[in-house]
């Protein structure tokens, strides 16, 4: 959060606003990274199951500076949404966002080119939405229902007789 407050108050010249959702322990870390960003922070809590995709619906990007980020789970809901990506380069994100394709990935902890990427998109309303349509291609495509029975059913192909 302290990356994402840093990158986004170097934005403040700029409309935009950010969504948070969910609370946990550190609460009042994220608060304090966050205060500097000027009240365009709208805090939403702990969202019941299927109040995210809502959410993500009423966002133009998903930006998360990833760091020590294993998988991803929240990039592929958000992508399945159609938002572009923005994220650090780190542990299992590349394989879940495509770098120019779907999102933008900058090196990790880099705030200034979290900056960077979050403006170039904010600044090309046309990139945005083509990365957004390849953004829910790629999800349904490597990671819709029928990816998933193919896997399945390649691995049991391995084991059955």
């Amino acid at each position: 959060y302290r990356i994402l407050g840093q990158a986004l108050g170097g934005l403040l010249g700029r409309p935009w606003r950010l969504l948070v959702a969910g609370f946990g322990p550190a609460r009042a870390e994220v608060e304090a990274a966050l205060a500097p960003l000027e009240g365009r922070v709208a805090w939403f809590g702990e969202l019941a199951a299927g109040e995210s995709a809502a959410l993500y619906t009423a966002c133009d990007l998903y930006v998360w500076p990833a760091v020590n980020e294993a998988y991803g789970m929240a990039f592929l809901e958000a992508q399945a949404a159609g938002l572009p990506v923005v994220a650090g380069r780190t542990g299992g994100v590349p394989g879940v966002v495509g770098h120019g394709e779907s999102g933008i990935l900058v090196p990790p902890g880099d705030a200034g080119a979290l900056a960077a990427a979050v403006e170039h998109l904010l600044d090309d309303s046309a990139l945005r939405a083509a990365m957004g349509q390849r953004a829910r291609e790629r999800v349904v495509a490597g990671h819709g229902i029928e990816a998933a029975a193919g896997v399945l059913d390649a691995a049991l192909a391995g084991v059955t007789p």
